[in-house]
């Protein structure tokens, strides 16, 4: 089978993606050389990783990588696939960093990824810092309760890491990150300034709006997808856990669904009565994001 074929056969699956990963070449590659004929080998891995694909695995698991917020991350089925709208909490955290005055609180900026899975929210805002010439101002934090989770992110740190920085570089920021496991805030021994989490809000029946298919989702991990509560269960126990700590973040910034809205509002007026809150839609349109400022 020639490459052209193969590409108008299977034109509806994202097959010039394969034929990449397959070829070890760009997608540029496979229309300047549509007349390139597949090995018998190329070919069988080819089918194998079609059928996958037709049964609905993400793309992601299938080529073992997911490009996000500019950088490219491996993943496994032992965390999420990173989506396009979490990179709106990257943004929006590196922009409240403006409004914490470094020498009012006498130390560097403390900032706490809580369910960091793959990592890709902390190190992008590890990466976008060094850009900003930044990185010696901040504390990076991150926490799982997933030790392979753990292992995934430290995984993707030092390969990110060290594609983007000198060694000397790496070696001074990387010292300033630390993973930890923990369930939420539990086992955090830290006093984050901001707290990032984007947490299960899934439910039973749950389909995510921003997308048009969801029959992926039963192949990522259901810990990190789903709880009770109408999904709210996780969101409500860390706004409890950070009602109850004696030095709270001055941020918090949570990603939800954009029908959890109005219920998330009740909950953070319930733990955090005192606290002003915004929200913000994502690049789909979608409320997807509030953040909290604890006075």
């Amino acid at each position: 089978m020639k490459i052209k074929e193969a590409l108008q056969k299977h034109s509806s699956i994202e097959i010039d993606l394969l034929l990449s990963y397959i070829l070890g070449k760009p997608k540029e590659f496979l229309y300047i050389n549509q007349d390139n004929n597949l090995t018998i080998k190329q070919l069988n891995r080819l089918q194998r990783l079609i059928k996958r694909r037709l049964k609905g695995e993400p793309m992601a698991y299938i080529l073992g990588y997911k490009d996000f917020y500019g950088l490219r991350f491996k993943v496994n089925r032992d965390v999420l696939v990173p989506r396009p709208e979490t990179e709106l909490m990257v943004e929006k955290t590196i922009e409240r960093l403006k409004n914490l005055k470094i020498k009012r609180l006498g130390r560097k900026i403390r900032i706490l990824d809580i369910g960091t899975g793959s990592g890709c929210v902390i190190i992008s805002i590890a990466k976008a810092l060094s850009a900003k010439h930044i990185a010696q101002m901040v504390e990076l934090y991150a926490s799982d309760i997933s030790q392979k989770a753990l292992n995934l992110a430290r995984k993707n740190f030092k390969h990110i890491i060290k594609q983007n920085f000198h060694t000397t570089q790496y070696e001074s920021f990387a010292a300033k990150v630390k993973f930890m496991r923990s369930d939420l805030l539990g086992n955090v021994k830290i006093d984050p300034d901001i707290v990032v989490a984007n947490l299960p809000y899934g439910w039973r029946d749950w389909k995510n709006q921003s997308l048009k298919e969801t029959k992926g989702l039963k192949f990522e991990p259901k810990q990190a997808l789903f709880t009770k509560d109408h999904g709210l269960y996780q969101i409500n126990r860390l706004l409890y856990q950070i009602a109850q700590r004696k030095v709270r973040p001055k941020i918090v910034l949570l990603e939800f669904d954009p029908r959890q809205k109005a219920e998330l509002t009740k909950s953070i007026k319930k733990y955090l009565p005192e606290a002003e809150t915004k929200f913000f839609k994502d690049y789909g349109g979608f409320w997807r994001l509030a953040e909290i400022m604890i006075v």
